[in-house]
């Protein structure tokens, strides 16, 4: 071998070495920049994961806070009952004005007679008004509803009573079977606007719109309108009055059912305060009242009250409900 070729060889040889080394050298290089990469790419997503927990957390806090707002809007809500009774202190209850010479009825008048049916006949007595024994009318508002409205209609007809319910927009078109099953029992639909808005601080138009959306609503439901008024919160005025085109019905009796949601409290509460031509203050919306109601119906007939809706009993009393008036309770 000469000379030539042998350094050709080494030169060869060298070149090989001096590439393995490099190759070596840079896959080194390549190990060490993915390690740090991957390292960059670790604590990356570390932190993006510890935003996504944050992230997380605030939107967790974030949709229960807004459930719990907006839980407090459904008629149940412990703001609504903050409200209900706060607007209620400026409620105008005028009630019928009295006439100064008018004969007091006396509560025992016809009792007798009515104590006798119903011992007679138990709470089922047959569906008679005897016009000279005392009378109250139950009114519930805010309805209906799926559950109270259907055990409280199912309580009256198995006393053989009638109501007025005083239902509004939202709940109208929520639950149509129920307003033809109130129909249905022999009660009575009133009318106490779609929103539950004071008519004091509605224009004209608004309240017009206010009432005529339930008129539709049950008319769509029952083919026929409602008969009377009650203002939300009692709230009115003469304003009010002359606009409005159906008698105006209040109460004389609250209940505060809205305040107890308690059973015996609304039983004990009308039971100490109901008197002839008394109109009572319930709601449809909670089962407390509907147990309240269960348990009244019987007690009061026993005690020779009888249980009407509001027309029935102006109509029994020889009173004619007229326009431009507020009716609290109603005497001959």
């Amino acid at each position: 071998m000469n000379i030539h070729r042998l350094k050709r060889k080494l030169r060869r040889g060298g070149r090989r070495l001096i590439r393995r080394f490099n190759k070596r050298l840079r896959r080194r290089r390549k190990h060490r920049h993915n390690s740090k990469r991957r390292e960059l790419i670790s604590d990356e997503l570390r932190e993006r994961l510890s935003y996504s927990k944050l992230f997380y957390v605030v939107y967790v806090v974030a949709v229960s806070l807004l459930c719990i707002i907006m839980s407090q809007f459904s008629p149940n809500s412990s703001f609504k009952k903050w409200y209900y009774e706060l607007t209620h202190k400026e409620t105008v209850n005028k009630g019928v004005a009295r006439e100064e010479n008018v004969k007091e009825v006396d509560a025992n008048v016809g009792r007798f007679l009515t104590k006798y049916r119903y011992r007679k006949f138990g709470p089922t007595n047959p569906e008679e008004i005897d016009p000279n024994a005392p009378m109250i009318a139950f009114t519930f508002d805010d309805g209906p509803s799926a559950n109270s409205t259907k055990r409280i209609l199912a309580a009256l007809e198995a006393n053989y009573c009638h109501a007025t319910f005083f239902v509004v927009g939202r709940q109208t078109e929520q639950f149509p079977e129920e307003l033809q099953a109130i129909l249905a029992q022999g009660s009575e639909i009133g009318n106490h606007t779609a929103d539950h808005k004071k008519l004091t601080d509605l224009s004209e138009d608004d309240m017009r719109q206010q009432l005529e959306g339930v008129d539709k609503s049950v008319e769509k439901a029952t083919g026929e309108r409602t008969t009377v008024i009650r203002p939300p919160y009692g709230a009115y005025d003469e304003r009010v009055l002359g606009l409005l085109d159906k008698p105006v019905v209040l109460w004389d009796v609250d209940s505060e059912d809205w305040d107890s949601r308690n059973a015996q409290m609304v039983l004990d509460k009308v039971l100490s305060n109901v008197k002839d031509g008394d109109i009572v203050l319930m709601h449809d919306i909670y089962d407390s009242t509907a147990e309240a109601v269960e348990l009244l119906l019987p007690k009061l007939k026993e005690q020779g009250f009888q249980v009407v809706s509001v027309s029935e009993m102006a109509k029994y009393k020889g009173k004619e409900l007229e326009l431009g008036k507020a009716y609290g309770k109603i005497e001959p």
